[in-house]
């Protein structure tokens, strides 16, 4: 009587699984953090050098930024950086009735904005992933009289993460809160 034994081939599974299965710790516990490390770094230091070009006033690349922020004594205006040949947005300081800071939940991130309402109702927004937005913010007191100074309200809209947080940096003295 002949007996078959499948013992080659349970050996055969048991290996290919421990190699697996190894293969996959590996790649969970070392190359993933590796790589998820190495991502991050390669972001802070694009962030930087562009903080960097901003404050030396280096001109926006297209490339950095899909808008960009440009302002004077008159007003602000945002730009499509990407596509040359859309109408900018413009807007007087003198048409500002309220400014409000606030953060935008992209989900794995979040974006702090900034609204700037006219007394008809409708505004601009404008946000930190748009060129020049460090300088505004900086300037935004000079511009608006009674605006909060940048550094006042940031960290209070900044968190706790993922919530709105809005906060009010500036009211013109003519609205009346509600």
């Amino acid at each position: 009587m002949v007996v078959s034994s499948h013992v080659p081939e349970l050996l055969i599974v048991g290996l290919l699984t421990i190699v697996v299965g190894g293969l996959y710790f590996v790649d969970l516990l070392w190359y993933r953090p590796k790589r998820q490390r190495l991502a991050m770094e390669k972001a802070c230091l694009n962030v930087e050098r562009r903080r960097r070009g901003e404050i030396a006033a280096i001109p926006p690349s297209p490339d950095d930024y899909h808008y960009g922020i440009s302002f004077d004594s008159v007003g602000l205006t945002v730009m499509d950086l990407r596509h040359q040949k859309s109408k900018p947005v413009t807007m007087q300081w003198a048409d500002v009735s309220r400014a409000t800071a606030f953060k935008r939940d992209l989900y794995s991130v979040d974006c702090v904005c900034v609204r700037f309402d006219r007394f008809g109702g409708n505004g601009v927004e404008v946000d930190e992933d748009m060129a020049g937005w460090l300088r505004l913010l900086e300037a935004l007191p000079q511009h608006l009289g009674d605006c909060k100074p940048h550094a006042e309200w940031f960290s209070s809209v900044a968190l706790p993460p993922f919530a709105q947080n809005p906060k009010e940096i500036y009211l013109r003295a003519s609205v009346e809160k509600g």
